[in-house]
């Protein structure tokens, strides 16, 4: 199975390679941006495509349209540091699979990765269907007016029809359809094939089907309202029924919060209205602070080694070696108001790694975590060479968002979340 990495910012790129390596059987290639997938994918079709949106030369959008004018079966999931309501609503109607933000909770990003590979793997079976009337052949799908789902591959062939064949302008109908699919999946675990209605007029698409009877009235709206937040649904006498609006709305939607704190969510949607050229900046900086600003780089040569070394052997005292020269580099940081929010993240990552217990840590965690800050440390390293040395930056925010997402990515992959096993929750995971 070939997937397709598009980000322009390599510790992105390193975070989902990492995040791959759960799966067997494939093979990832990368795009620094939406120009270069494109070429790629002219000369090679990729099942998953995983799509950064702002790039230079050629953005995320325009990238999913063109790739997916040519390559309609390649499923494209969208990457963004944002929650950004406009810019989800356009990679969706562009033709994006799903959304979601960064940084990414691993639980989320793995169980619906897996559910993309299942329906890449059910599109290689010949359709088959027992019931078909034609006396020609039972190589039918099982779509009409009614949906017979009683396999995972009848399920796949309902998610292709809407979202890869048949041409709607709806509202929401992603977010339907992947709650649908995730709804067949469970049934079908528990021995539930059911009947999918589809009807429709000029204006909506409405969608009915039979709910199974372990699943609680309470449950099925708590996870609408928690997955599905737009949906126009009836659920009566264990019945549900969706209504979906033939249009889809482009507006300046209020952006969702993240699970995160109301200040992080307040930097990672911070845009700078002013921008402050690196020269400007580094101008009115006074030299006493701009010769600590040079020693940041022996700070970050002794942290590289430290966290080598913590890899190697990783120790309570090497982890308090890293944590040490991060708040030694925050202080310097710190003097520089302009740059709170960069601080700011530093300042959450280092938090985050004095409550480690490194004794805790798997060898993979500690791998991870080492290859990650290292990126991270490129990053910075890149940021004041940009700003302070080169002075080539023509904003000094340019890289705000990218490092407090780079920092809440490595705590996501370092923090274990236990897996619910019940029902309800297998309900929610897609």
């Amino acid at each position: 199975m070939k997937l397709l990495i598009v980000d322009d910012d390599q510790n992105n790129r390193m975070t989902l390679q990492l995040l791959l390596e759960e799966f067997d059987g494939i093979e990832v290639s990368e795009a620094k941006d939406g120009k270069e997938a494109i070429t790629l994918c002219k000369s090679t079709h990729y099942d998953i495509i995983f799509m950064d949106i702002m790039m230079p030369n050629v953005d995320g959008i325009t990238a999913t349209k063109i790739i997916k004018s040519f390559d309609k079966k390649t499923m494209i999931l969208a990457l963004s540091a944002l929650d950004d309501e406009a810019s989800k609503n356009q990679m969706l109607s562009s033709g994006a699979e799903d959304y979601m933000t960064k940084p990414i909770e691993d639980q989320l990003f793995h169980q619906r990765v897996k559910n993309y590979m299942q329906i890449v793997e059910l599109r290689q079976i010949k359709p088959s269907n027992a019931e078909a009337i034609n006396p020609f052949s039972q190589e039918v799908y099982s779509r009409s007016l009614k949906f017979n789902i009683n396999s995972l591959q009848s399920l796949a062939e309902f998610w292709d029809y809407y979202l890869n064949e048949a041409c709607y302008e709806i509202e929401g109908l992603e977010e339907c359809i992947r709650i649908v699919y995730a709804y067949g999946q469970y049934s079908l675990k528990n021995d539930f094939p059911f009947t999918i209605a589809a009807e429709e007029n000029d204006k909506n698409l409405f969608l009915t089907f039979p709910l199974i009877e372990t699943i609680s009235d309470l449950v099925v709206q708590n996870t609408l309202i928690k997955n599905y937040q737009n949906a126009i649904f009836i659920l009566d006498r264990h019945q549900l029924s969706f209504r979906l609006p033939k249009k889809k709305l482009m507006g300046n939607e209020e952006i969702q919060k993240l699970d995160v704190s109301d200040y992080t969510q307040t930097i990672l949607s911070k845009t700078h209205f002013n921008k402050i050229t690196a020269s400007e900046y580094v101008r009115s900086t006074a030299i006493a602070l701009m010769e600590k600003i040079e020693n940041l780089e022996s700070i970050k040569d002794t942290l590289e080694l430290v966290a080598i070394e913590f890899e190697k052997q990783p120790t309570k005292d090497n982890l308090e070696s890293i944590t040490k020269l991060l708040n030694s580099y925050i202080d310097v940081i710190d003097n520089l108001m302009d740059f709170e929010h960069f601080a700011y993240a530093l300042k959450t990552l280092n938090e985050f790694l004095t409550m480690l217990n490194p004794d805790t840590m798997d060898v993979s965690d500690c791998k991870k975590f080492s290859l990650l800050f290292l990126s991270l440390l490129d990053d910075i390293e890149g940021w004041r060479t940009n700003i302070f040395i080169s002075q080539k930056a023509n904003d000094i925010h340019y890289l705000d968002s990218s490092l407090l997402s780079s920092c809440l990515q490595i705590q996501s992959i370092l923090t274990k979340t236990e897996v619910s096993q019940h029902d309800d929750d297998d309900f929610e995971l897609f």
